[in-house]
């Protein structure tokens, strides 16, 4: 079993779990949807920010279940976008 996995019904492409996983364990396939380098699981540190981040719930973790309130996840990709942009990495 993969450490992440996307539900490809329900997945929006969105790259927010890629974007906020403090290990880089989550990379984006050819496909669109995210996936996890090989060897993730030594890596990941199970925060969970990738599944509380998922605003349609189609992040799946083996060991992490979405948290009732994923306001921390959602200011943490906000300030990490924010930063990106002034660095000029993002429009």
């Amino acid at each position: 079993m993969e450490l992440v996995s996307p539900d490809k019904e329900t997945c929006v492409k969105c790259k927010a779990c890629a974007e906020i996983c403090p290990m880089r364990v989550i990379l984006i396939g050819e496909d669109g949807y995210p996936r996890a380098i090989s060897n993730a699981f030594k890596t990941c540190i199970n925060c969970g920010y990738c599944v509380d981040v998922c605003t349609v719930g189609a992040l799946h973790h083996r060991v992490r279940k979405r948290s009732m309130n994923s306001d921390a996840a959602l200011k943490r990709l906000k300030r990490i976008k924010e930063n990106r942009k002034k660095r000029g990495e993002i429009k």
